[in-house]
């Protein structure tokens, strides 16, 4: 068995765990800013809720039964003598 394979896999093994400390650290040193953006966040929908509370219309529910659909306008239709003109067809001019 060859030295140089197993020192690769040693190498690659420990940049693995190079990286992995790497991201604990830079999560452990960021965990104040996290806990502060969390807290504005929840700060923020709070806000939110209230101005949608004080903001809101409260309309009384109108009952089912006192709405019924409108009446169209029936337009009297008067019969009476046609007039001369309107029975001629009327032609555009040339």
């Amino acid at each position: 068995m060859s030295l140089v394979p197993l020192l690769a896999s040693l190498i690659m093994a420990g940049a693995g765990c190079g990286a992995i400390a790497a991201i604990l650290i830079t999560v452990q040193a960021q965990l104040p800013a996290l806990r502060k953006l969390m807290a504005d966040s929840r700060a923020i929908a709070a806000d939110r809720d209230f101005l949608v509370q004080i903001t809101a219309q409260t309309v009384p529910a109108v009952p089912v039964a006192a709405i019924r659909p409108r009446r169209s306008p029936v337009r009297a239709v008067r019969s009476g003598p046609v007039s001369a003109l309107a029975a001629k067809p009327m032609r555009a001019a040339a």
